[in-house]
């Protein structure tokens, strides 16, 4: 005979003459048979997951650069597009600039002027040491020389901040002929992840042209509830929700500050497994995992989501005995799908009801009432 979520009068009012004590429903194995509950012993497990957060994957700061116009000018060459792999110093953009020219004409007008005053000075110190000229002049002379110098080292450092390599700026002293378009390179080897302008465009100085990235080193940000921040530290693993057991990031920073909004606080976890597969900007849900003794004496047992029966802010499951089932508040510390963890209440030795949950909580309700 089945009873589903109800019980027969008669039955009811039988088992509440049972009542031991107000946490105890007593009844008899005939009665548990006939409301198809069944018993399990709960199992230790050595982790255990926070409940399922939300993370988003994120690429470091460090690890992300803006390629820019170094100078004012068209925009003439592309070479790379949204998710091509550019090497450090490879050739990303072309772009032909006045403000570029007029920066190499510089530039040679002062190593001229440099070669000159060098060429001078040497002349002047002969002349020195041969008596022919006075010390003032050779004072002069060296001035003019240290001057020249400075100002070739100034229009050099402009080139390179201009976007020419230490390469192009050796050869355009050597050859002394200006190059007709400015080669944009790439800082760093990474990824492109956005391309922000067109070939034929015009692009002021600073002007972002490529945004890349190095994505061999993720993060995620997990948001996590305010009623968990407790239990969650840094060096604390991190797993997907639908692979509970496979750590695939781990915690370096918990933040300090609650959003006021989702009353959560941003956690933020480092990718270590190598095939995760993830991409920047996915969400994805994930747990963090605890060891279950290692800042408590007590152990944390696993039960299934269905044993565990939740009155008020209490969460209870029912405990066979002797005489029926003791009714134990417990703590529950994380949950998987179809699993609960709980760390206080219950031990190896009991055996807990996993299924006619409904039932005994049914009874135990209009036990309470009764006593009231």
């Amino acid at each position: 005979m089945k009873f589903g979520n109800r019980l027969p009068a008669g039955l009811m009012m039988c088992l509440v003459c049972h009542v031991v004590v107000a946490e105890e429903i007593a009844i008899e194995p005939h009665q548990i048979r006939n409301l198809g509950i069944t018993l399990a012993s709960p199992e230790p497990v050595e982790r255990v997951g926070t409940s399922v957060v939300t993370a988003q994957v994120v690429i470091p700061p460090s690890r992300e650069l803006v390629i820019a116009a170094p100078q004012t000018g068209l925009i003439v060459r592309l070479d790379a597009t949204v998710g091509d792999e550019v090497s450090a110093g490879q050739i990303v953009a072309e772009i032909a600039s006045p403000d570029f020219l007029s920066l190499q004409r510089d530039f040679l007008e002062a190593l001229n002027e440099e070669q000159l005053s060098r060429s001078q000075l040497e002349r002047d110190r002969e002349l020195y040491d041969e008596g022919i000229i006075a010390r003032r002049r050779l004072q002069e002379t060296e001035t003019r020389a240290r001057i020249a110098t400075a100002r070739l080292g100034e229009q050099r450092q402009m080139l390179r901040i201009g976007g020419l390599a230490d390469t192009e700026i050796r050869s355009l002293a050597t050859r002394q002929k200006l190059l007709g378009a400015l080669s944009i390179r790439s800082p760093a080897a990474g990824v492109v992840l956005d391309l922000m302008v067109v070939t034929g465009e015009r692009a002021e100085a600073m002007t972002p042209i490529y945004r890349v990235a190095d994505l061999s080193s993720l993060w995620l940000e997990l948001n996590v509830p305010q009623e968990e921040i407790g239990g969650i530290r840094p060096g604390m693993e991190v797993a997907r929700s639908n692979s509970p057991g496979l750590a695939i990031a781990v915690i370096d920073l918990v933040g300090r500050a609650i959003d006021p909004e989702t009353q959560s606080i941003k956690a933020r976890a480092t990718l270590i497994d190598p095939d995760h597969g993830l991409k920047p900007g996915q969400f994805i849900s994930a747990q963090i995992l605890s060891d279950c003794c290692a800042d408590t004496k007590s152990s944390v047992w696993a039960v299934p989501t269905a044993a565990v029966a939740r009155s008020g802010d209490g969460s209870y499951v029912f405990v066979r005995t002797a005489a029926g089932f003791d009714v134990r508040e417990v703590r529950i510390t994380g949950t998987d799908p179809g699993k609960a963890y709980i760390r206080e209440g219950i031990s190896a030795d009991d055996n807990i009801a996993i299924s006619g949950v409904s039932a005994l909580k049914a009874l135990w309700a209009s036990l309470r009432d009764d006593d009231a």
